[in-house]
């Protein structure tokens, strides 16, 4: 058993703007500086990118909620090198999907209770401290 937290991917094709961010997050830039590439960014990108990216920003923000330090969440774009490698790993095409620990898949769902409860059997399993 590891004490590291598991991770928890969001793997789509996202905007941009998003990748930046990096791990650590799910949401676009808020520096005001960046408003013109931001409002550019949202007209140029097709809507299902757009819903990846909010799909990946509330995802994040829910389970940072429940779970706080205990998880790391992971950003990849399906059009990044190691994104093209874990959508063909586990078959996730086009749509979103999040992959608990790398080993629970759950694609183009929209079911948080079955993505918290595998992340509460990762969680377990790498016995994390509460």
């Amino acid at each position: 058993m590891s004490s590291r937290p598991p991770r928890i991917q969001l793997l789509g094709l996202l905007p941009a703007i998003l990748k930046p961010c990096g791990p650590a997050c799910a949401q676009p830039f808020t520096n005001e500086s960046v408003e013109a590439l931001k409002a550019e960014e949202r007209r140029e990108t097709p809507a299902f990118v757009r819903e990846n990216a909010e799909r990946a920003h509330g995802l994040a923000e829910q389970l940072l909620k429940d779970f706080g330090p205990r998880i790391r969440i992971e950003v990849v774009g399906l059009d990044s090198p190691r994104g093209v490698w874990l959508g063909i790993r586990h078959r996730v095409g086009k749509g979103f999907a999040v992959i608990v620990d790398g080993n629970e898949v759950f694609r183009n769902s929209d079911e948080y209770e079955s993505v918290k409860q595998a992340v509460d059997r990762a969680i377990t399993a790498h016995n994390v401290p509460a």
